[in-house]
């Protein structure tokens, strides 16, 4: 049967804040995700892939990020894939945020040392937000089969604007408050290093969860809604 998004009001209340907002997808429809690309001046030419895997997540679809890092001779090489949801949307204009709990399951197939950094990644007013308090990652052998990757109470200041040209900004973050536009979500993936690198890595259960202020309504996701893509039974 194929998988369907249901949506249905959080009756989960966080104790001392108003009701979470939580988006998931554990399937990664390739439809449903979108993948940005953004090199800097020294990884010019680098390649990143992201498509569905029917078989072998936990339990089964999964999302492989392939990367192909090609190092110039100017310095030190960088390539961010910014992979981002087309069905996850949040009005902080109905309740702000207090923090934000990310998690993901992280497995890691091929690459030398970290293999993959990644993390929450946050669209909002046409610009790009991508998680480095802390950077998740994925070393070999931990990370050999699937395994929890979460970094709960991620707050506006831990995520770091990020340019087309690669710029990592760390002064510049989410607004988390109820002036803040709306948010669209997702995650990245990255490589940087001397010399070319090829990696290979993968990602399920995909969560969200974000945490409004005390006494906010926290209600304009989706009209409301807590989003999950759910798995083929």
């Amino acid at each position: 049967m194929r998988p369907v998004l249901a949506a249905v009001l959080s009756l989960s209340a966080v104790a001392g804040s108003a009701q979470a907002v939580v988006f998931f997808d554990g399937v990664f429809n390739n439809a449903d995700w979108s993948l940005n690309v953004i090199t800097n001046a020294a990884g010019f030419g680098s390649t990143s892939a992201g498509f569905q895997v029917l078989a072998g997540g936990n339990p089964n679809e999964y999302r492989r990020i392939r990367h192909q890092l090609l190092v110039g001779p100017t310095g030190n090489g960088a390539i961010t894939g910014l992979h981002l949801n087309a069905l996850s949307f949040y009005n902080p204009a109905g309740g702000a945020i207090t923090s934000i709990n990310y998690s993901e399951d992280s497995i890691a197939f091929a690459g030398p040392g970290n293999v993959q950094g990644g993390g929450l990644y946050i669209r909002q007013g046409g610009r790009d937000y991508i998680q480095r308090s802390p950077i998740l990652v994925m070393p070999l052998p931990a990370f050999a089969s699937w395994t929890p990757n979460p970094a709960p109470g991620l707050v506006a200041s831990d995520l770091y604007e990020i340019s087309g040209a690669g710029v990592i900004n760390p002064f510049s973050n989410p607004d988390f408050s109820i002036a803040g536009g709306v948010m669209q979500f997702g995650f990245w993936r990255g490589n940087s290093a001397n010399q070319n690198v090829n990696t290979d890595a993968g990602i399920d259960n995909w969560r969200v969860e974000i945490i409004p202020a005390p006494g906010a309504a926290g209600l304009l996701a989706l009209g409301g809604l807590v989003a999950s893509r759910r798995r083929r039974a």
